[in-house]
């Protein structure tokens, strides 16, 4: 075996591997979103736990494609990548899997962020039961005449009154 076909082989491993990662860690981000609504903090913790597993395998096999870049003479980035799968792969098979790995990890992204503000979102709320209960101040959020926010501040008006 060429050290082409090397490459290509080590990459379409790494690649299919990431790809199925990814695709485990959708699945999961759509799972801990569900915890969220249902506010289920024992499928949370254990869902966090995972996640975080998952993440440290995608972060292996990151380093392990790096390596096989390095090893062929490529850099890190993502044109290094593209650039080194054409080298490696003349019929173009490996660059449709990366596309699709990219794609998948950028779902994956966004369901995260969503889920974080969801978290966030929860959070805040149940500080302000918390504060209520305590009967502590909550702080209401003002806005100057531009709409921007100037929480604590005296020169804005309460949105309820906006």
């Amino acid at each position: 075996m060429d050290e082409r076909q090397h490459c290509r082989q080590q990459l379409h491993d790494l690649l299919h591997a990431e790809y199925d990662c990814a695709g485990k860690l959708q699945t999961l981000l759509a799972e801990e979103a569900t915890a969220l609504t249902k506010r289920d903090a024992d499928a949370l913790e254990q869902l966090v736990l995972d996640k975080n597993a998952l993440l440290q395998q995608l972060e292996t096999l990151q380093h392990s494609k790096q390596a096989v870049l390095s090893r062929a003479g490529y850099g890190h980035t993502a044109a290094d990548i593209e650039t080194c799968l054409d080298w490696c792969d003349e019929r173009g098979q490996l660059q449709r899997g990366w596309q699709l790995l990219l794609e998948r990890l950028a779902h994956c992204q966004h369901a995260n962020r969503i889920n974080g503000a969801t978290l966030e979102s929860s959070r805040r709320y149940a500080q302000q039961a918390l504060s209520l209960l305590r009967g502590a101040a909550i702080p209401v959020s003002l806005y100057d005449p531009n709409g921007s926010s100037n929480a604590g501040h005296d020169n804005g008006r309460s949105l309820a009154k906006a």
